[in-house]
């Protein structure tokens, strides 16, 4: 497999690993603060909501960077999804 392809490739495994431990909190949180399916679904609406942000953000940086003619998008930076 070639870098490029590597690159395309969704990670499933940690993807799998993520929404784990996603389900997981939704269900602990569903049985311990009685959430109905509305608050859930609220919840993750808002989830959402960050990551479209953070992926206009990026989107930003990096037509920002490809202007100014630097090249190679750098490192996401440190604030990104928290």
């Amino acid at each position: 497999m070639s870098d490029k392809e590597e690159e395309e490739t969704p990670r499933w495994d940690v993807i799998e690993k993520l929404h784990d431990k996603i389900d997981e909190d939704i269900n602990s949180a569903y049985k311990e603060d009685k959430l109905s399916f509305i608050e859930v679904d609220v919840a993750l609406l808002m989830i959402s909501e960050k990551i479209n942000q953070q992926k206009m953000e990026m989107y930003n940086m990096y037509f920002k960077q490809k202007e100014e003619g630097e090249g190679e998008p750098k490192e996401v930076p440190d604030h990104m999804f928290k």
